[in-house]
């Protein structure tokens, strides 16, 4: 991830706390929205780069099958299905507090 970029696991935490108060501050939802949008961008474009690299990676298994290109192919397939996985719970999340912050408006 980018230097500047959200800490994913400080974001999921700041979400959890922001949903389970009774009230909290609708700038401080709104600031973690926009922090949480921000990882989730980041994740995305690590995982099309993980994606477009895997393409390359395996277009060319055929021309050098040695052992550390399949380890290179199988690291990358699972730095996919990790930022999937960090991408699916980040969103769930993200619809959570997005809720909150349409019921702080609402008030």
């Amino acid at each position: 991830m980018a230097a500047n970029a959200p800490d994913r696991g400080a974001v999921l935490d700041d979400i959890r706390v922001l949903t389970a108060a009774p009230r909290p501050l609708l700038a401080q939802v709104e600031r973690t929205l926009a922090d949480g949008y921000a990882c989730a961008l980041q994740i995305e474009a690590e995982s099309r780069r993980l994606r477009q690299r895997l393409e390359e990676r395996a277009a060319s298994l055929t021309e050098s099958p040695g052992s550390e290109h399949v380890v290179e192919v199988a690291g990358l397939a699972k730095g996919i299905a990790r930022t999937d996985g960090e991408l699916a719970e980040l969103r769930t999340a993200l619809l959570e507090l997005r809720e909150t912050a349409r019921r702080l408006r609402a008030a």
